[in-house]
């Protein structure tokens, strides 16, 4: 599993960055060097404000 975290300080933009975080993994390939490797490899994009969090899965 490959997990990317933001933090924001308006809970507003809690999807937006899930949606930012997701988009990084696939700019930064970070799930490349595991494809030799694993079968399957999932890909979370998490969000945080205060005590609340948002997660997506890379579809």
């Amino acid at each position: 599993m490959v997990f990317e975290a933001k933090y924001t300080k308006v809970l507003e933009n809690l999807e937006n960055e899930c949606d930012t975080a997701l988009q990084q993994t696939n700019d930064r390939i970070y799930a490349k060097e595991y494809e030799d490797e694993y079968d399957q490899i999932l890909c979370y994009g998490i969000s945080f404000f205060k005590k609340r969090c948002m997660v997506k899965k890379k579809n």
